[in-house]
């Protein structure tokens, strides 16, 4: 008796173990320079490890025009490993906000390209103590004075070659020069301000040499005071939503002279004005009302008024509304 030998062969298994894949991990993508002074370089390190579990390679860096950057290191680097890349930047021939960037290329499967950027604002080697001068609440006989200094951040002395001031007869310009910087000087005369006009800017233009040429540009705004006194010059309302919210304010002639309110108009339907006739006087109060209509929410609405005054023919007052 024969016994039938039986062969089962079982399909073979082959088990392959998942290979294991580099990645880039850099400790931030911007930086932020904050000022620069023209004509200065910077550098900032961007710290690139590798938190995969396969060697990373780091292949090549695409700068964008204006700066240059530098492999600080391996161009491999094991499980675990960091270097550092070091971007410059060449402030020369710029002015103003400056954008950059950098793009590391390397062979990380889920993220080949990484772009890093950064930023500047280059400002000139000469800097004024403020870009603004303000004369605020002038009175007719008012004379007003002040100054702005012009300093070099290299020390070097700076010398004032024109001063080009817009048509303003009210404003006077002086330059004088005190060791390594420059003082402008402005006088402004209230009485010679425009009649038809409660407010204005004018700009004055330095050319200046410290060893390169620089120009300067100050704006110089100027605000009458008021003829017409106004309290509160806002109003400002916190409640719960659906109740009427009402609110006196007093207007005041700053001279002797009576003064009319011709009209009065709201930024929004929900917000009217009451208690004026159209009667002069040197005081006047006005009721101003936000209705229980308003649904909850923020509001920020304004009320505007017509005076006869032709120092200030219009008046603006503020309504701010926090309902719940």
């Amino acid at each position: 008796m024969r016994t039938a030998l039986v062969v089962v062969l079982a399909p073979a298994v082959c088990l392959v173990q998942a290979q294991g894949q580099p990645r880039l991990e850099v400790d931030a993508i911007h930086h932020d320079f904050g000022p620069v002074v023209q004509g200065t370089k910077v550098s900032h390190r961007f710290k690139l490890s590798n938190t995969g579990d396969a060697p990373l390679n780091i292949l090549r860096m695409n700068s964008s025009c204006g700066c240059t950057s530098t492999l600080l290191g391996k161009a491999r680097l094991e499980p675990g490993e960091s270097t550092e890349l070091e971007v410059s930047f060449n402030s020369a021939g710029l002015r103003g906000p400056a954008n950059k960037s950098v793009q590391v290329v390397t062979d990380d499967p889920a993220a080949p390209d990484r772009t890093l950027t950064f930023q500047a604002d280059v400002v000139g080697d000469i800097q004024p103590s403020e870009r603004e001068v303000r004369f605020q609440d002038l009175a007719p006989g008012d004379r007003r004075k002040t100054s702005v200094k012009l300093e070099s951040s290299s020390g070097r002395a700076i010398a004032v070659t024109d001063v080009k001031l817009s048509e303003a007869p009210w404003l006077g310009v002086a330059t004088r020069e005190e060791g390594q910087a420059v003082y402008v000087d402005f006088e402004l005369l209230a009485r010679d301000l425009p009649a038809d006009r409660s407010s204005g800017t004018d700009t004055v233009v330095l050319y200046l040499n410290n060893g390169a040429p620089y120009t300067a540009r100050l704006k110089v705004s100027w605000a009458k005071r008021p003829a017409v006194a106004v309290a509160p010059a806002r109003i400002a309302w916190a409640e719960p939503a659906g109740r009427e919210l009402a609110a006196t304010v007093t207007l005041e002639a700053r001279g002797p002279r009576p003064f009319r309110i011709l009209s009065a108009s709201t930024s929004s339907p929900l917000l009217t004005v009451a208690g004026f006739d159209g009667k002069p006087a040197r005081r006047h109060r006005l009721k101003v009302v936000l209705s229980a209509a308003a649904p909850a929410g923020s509001y920020e609405e304004k009320v505007l008024l017509a005076l006869d005054t032709p120092e200030n023919p219009a008046l603006e007052i503020r309504v701010a509304a926090a309902l719940r």
